[in-house]
């Protein structure tokens, strides 16, 4: 019965994606599982067939922010589309289906919010840091289906394909009302994305192994813009903290009633991803695109009627911007799941 529900709350939400840059000043474009297995990695299992999984998921992306005097400095130097953006918030709602035991589809949708955005420019030839405020909305929907297509006692693996449609805001203005944000500020795209990857799990015992490539190939969307095609990869052991159940005689027992009946994991994840420089009307601009690695330790806790809650805090441990971007100080993943 627990092995069961174990189940259903690994697929719940297990596939959280953000439909934006890999840059400091966008979410990631990774999915995560919501509740068992890993946070922001994706797992191989699906959800039994039948079954419905509800979740909400926020993503904190909290910036080492250019000051006004550097922002003045690069536009001094005739560097153009260099911003600052302090934070990103991305708060996603979902609901997956298992419409077999080895197929699952999911919709989500998020909300994104990007605080105090600025950009160095020129003024009639005097360097400036423009102050546009801040930049929130409904983001794109987004698609995701997972199929397995190996199973043994101990091991899966499952291919992930999926689509985003254009249904986020564009036309989002800065707080004088008049110029419009960017498309990179938008919380949608104006684009038709395709997404395809590959996904395993292994346990053994109560050490589990999971592992994810996902890749995002983007279109033009609003404004003649273009962001950079994005590759995800990740991976994740967790340990399960207290007694497994187990089954015997046709009966359940259930150790580690000190835990309360809740299930709790600890987790290790490394979380990268690779983007390409955005395009503009054609163009490519330096200042965008690039690769981000975070380690992510995390905790899970995971009740036996199907309700599971996490928490991962990702530290940056490779940045590799193109041209002059800023960096990113802290990731703070956090959540809520429901097995139906």
């Amino acid at each position: 019965m627990v092995a069961k529900i174990a189940t259903k709350i690994i697929a719940v939400f297990g596939f959280v994606l953000a439909a934006t840059n890999a840059a400091a000043d966008h979410p990631t474009v990774a999915f995560g599982s919501e509740a068992a297995g890993a946070i922001n990695t994706i797992p191989a299992e699906p959800m039994p067939q039948g079954k419905w999984g509800l979740g909400i998921r926020t993503e904190i992306i909290d910036n080492k922010s250019f000051s006004n005097k550097q922002l003045e400095g690069v536009a001094a130097q005739g560097l153009k589309g260099v911003h600052s953006v302090d934070k990103v918030t991305n708060t996603s709602i979902a609901i997956a289906y298992g419409v077999s035991d080895d197929l699952t589809v999911i919709a989500r949708l998020p909300y994104i919010e990007r605080t105090n955005i600025r950009e160095g420019e020129l003024e009639d030839g005097v360097p400036e840091a423009h102050v546009h405020g801040d930049s929130s909305g409904v983001g794109d929907l987004l698609l995701l289906g997972q199929y397995r297509f190996f199973q043994n006692d101990s091991t899966g693996a499952s291919i992930l394909f999926g689509l985003k449609a254009p249904t986020g805001e564009t036309g989002v203005k800065d707080k004088g009302g008049v110029r419009l944000f960017e498309t990179e500020f938008q919380p949608g795209t104006g684009s038709w994305d395709i997404l395809v990857g590959a996904a395993i799990s292994k346990k053994i015992g109560k050490v589990g192994f999971h592992a994810n490539i996902l890749y995002n190939n983007t279109t033009e969307g609003s404004r003649s813009t273009e962001l950079g095609d994005a590759l995800s990869y990740n991976v994740a052991l967790s340990y399960r903290l207290n007694r497994e159940d187990h089954t015997h005689h046709d009966h359940t027992h259930h150790h580690g009633d000190e835990s309360g009946g809740l299930n709790w994991d600890l987790l290790l994840e490394l979380n990268g991803e690779t983007r390409r420089k955005d395009k503009k009307s054609g163009v490519f601009e330096a200042n965008s695109g690039g690769t981000t690695v975070y380690l992510s330790p995390g905790i899970k806790v995971s009740s036996r009627k199907g309700l599971g809650g996490f928490l991962s805090i990702g530290i940056p441990v490779r940045d590799q911007k193109n041209g002059k971007q800023t960096e990113p100080d802290t990731r703070i993943v956090a959540g809520i799941s429901f097995a139906l």
